[in-house]
């Protein structure tokens, strides 16, 4: 692949141009989707799309591209975004075709649209990209909400406003990661601030005191979130690298300790899913190295919630308790239903790979903000783990992405090739099955539905074109 001539499509500098052009501001006279044929066509929300089940995959990549090929990929398909514009309401859709009555794309809708457009600047920090991740940091402030109790923070939707608007502790943290990486690229002190923003928000009161710890996904405190926990641990040992500031290092060292005491497996990875505030486990699991997006063996935990009146449980992979109410473990996911079915136990949801990555980001940061060894061989234990056990990688696009980026911020301190060569091998995987058309991702990386998603989701495009962003800010090992 590297010495293949370049293939035809839309120039980098193009791309990059009609980027800083979308997400210019006053945008609005003319939104353009590139696609063959229809250069000119204007798509809103409840538009079209070229995107359809018979649409080419294209062939396998190479596993190791060069840096200027993954940045293509990854400005070809922030390009292709311009199809979830809307015109009139100024913003991207969470779906093409979308005709809800609130149709535009919410904090985690768009974060992989962020942050791959910061890490494309970081790859190739031209005026245009640096525009571009301005425009979009910009364009985010709407989703600011100055009216929340006990402090301000950012709301889900734009425009949402309330003293009790819902509101969820992990958005602020994605959120807040994606405003330190603009500030990264664009240097830009306007950004680290709106990320201690979101952080005070969660300080104010996502950490649930009364149960001796644990992060709550929301503020309507129904029940704790992993993924919370893990994005604002990773968002405070940023804030600390990036301010020095003893705080921040502290709230990180209380996230992640919490997190390895209470929800570490004995394999190494985090907890699935947990019923009570210290949940003892038995683990009898068995897997295969990964990447190969290959059905795991059987996951069996113990004390979990029961699928019950007020749980739905859906099965991935059969039933293995037949004739029994199922369990909701690793092959199963617990839909709650009617409020907390444990009253005065909080319950925690899963830890998808978003929540994995986001805390080996944290080890990773703390082992270069303190230069504390320990941290970086705690990274390593926990990648090590993770790319061992948590087979297959189907988790969706908007949540894999962020544990691959994890194994790169890895990657870039210790340096060993088997990080980088994991997140290549999976890229390749994501050129061959996820496309449905030229530059445009709406399948998982098996080629499958992503589960959890309404097909044509920005955030299942954005995920993938997020990694391909990611590999072009690495060299590649030699």
């Amino acid at each position: 692949m590297f010495g293949r001539k370049r293939e035809a499509g839309v120039p980098r500098r193009a791309v990059s141009a009609l980027i800083a052009t979308v997400l210019a501001f006053g945008v609005g006279a003319a939104i353009v989707a590139i696609t063959a044929g229809s250069s000119d066509r204007e798509v809103t929300c409840g538009g079209g799309s070229t995107v359809g089940a018979g649409a080419r995959i294209v062939a396998a990549a190479t596993p190791l591209l060069g840096r200027s090929q993954y940045l293509r990929l990854a400005e070809q398909g922030i390009a292709h975004t311009s199809m979830w514009w809307d015109r009139k309401l100024h913003w991207y859709c969470d779906a093409l075709s979308d005709h809800k009555r609130k149709p535009l794309a919410t904090v985690w809708d768009t974060n992989g649209l962020f942050e791959a457009l910061d890490e494309v600047a970081l790859a190739d920090p031209t005026a245009h990209n640096l525009d571009a991740v301005k425009s979009f940091a910009n364009y985010s402030q709407p989703y600011w909400n100055p009216d929340l109790e006990p402090h301000p923070g950012f709301s889900p939707y734009p425009g949402d406003r309330g003293r009790h608007q819902e509101t969820f502790y992990d958005d602020n943290g994605w959120l807040g990661l994606a405003f330190l990486d603009a500030d990264l690229a664009t240097h830009s002190r306007r950004y680290l601030h709106d990320a201690e923003r979101a952080f005070s928000y969660i300080a104010a009161g996502g950490w649930d005191k009364a149960a001796g710890g644990g992060m709550w996904w929301t503020n309507q405190h129904q029940w704790r979130s992993g993924e919370a926990l893990a994005a604002d641990a990773d968002l405070a040992a940023r804030l600390y690298h990036a301010t020095g500031e003893v705080a921040y290092l502290k709230r990180a060292q209380t996230y992640i300790g919490w997190a390895n005491k209470h929800l570490r497996q004995p394999n190494g990875v985090y907890i699935r899913t947990a019923s009570t505030p210290y949940p003892h486990l038995t683990l009898t699991t068995t897997s295969t190295p990964t990447p190969t997006l290959a059905p795991t063996k059987g996951t069996v935990f113990t004390k979990l919630p029961p699928c019950g009146t007020k749980n739905r449980c859906a099965v991935r992979r059969g039933n293995p308790h037949p004739g029994k109410i199922r369990p909701c473990a690793a092959n199963h996911q617990c839909v709650i239903r009617g409020g907390n079915p444990h009253p005065g136990k909080p319950v925690m949801v899963a830890m998808p790979h978003d929540g994995e990555g986001a805390m080996l980001s944290a080890m990773v940061t703390l082992c270069q903000a303190t230069r504390d060894h320990s941290w970086c061989s705690e990274a390593e234990r926990l990648a090590n783990a993770e790319t061992v056990w948590l087979a297959p990688f189907t988790d969706g696009p908007q949540y894999d992405s962020i544990l691959i980026r994890g194994l790169l911020n890895l990657y870039t301190v210790d340096h060993r090739p088997r990080w980088y060569r994991f997140a290549a091998e999976l890229a390749a995987l994501i050129v061959k099955n996820a496309p449905t058309s030229s530059g445009v991702y709406l399948r998982g990386w098996d080629g499958a539905a992503v589960p959890g998603a309404s097909p044509g989701m920005l955030r299942t495009d954005a995920g993938s074109i997020s990694v391909f962003a990611d590999l072009a800010t690495v060299t590649p090992p030699t």
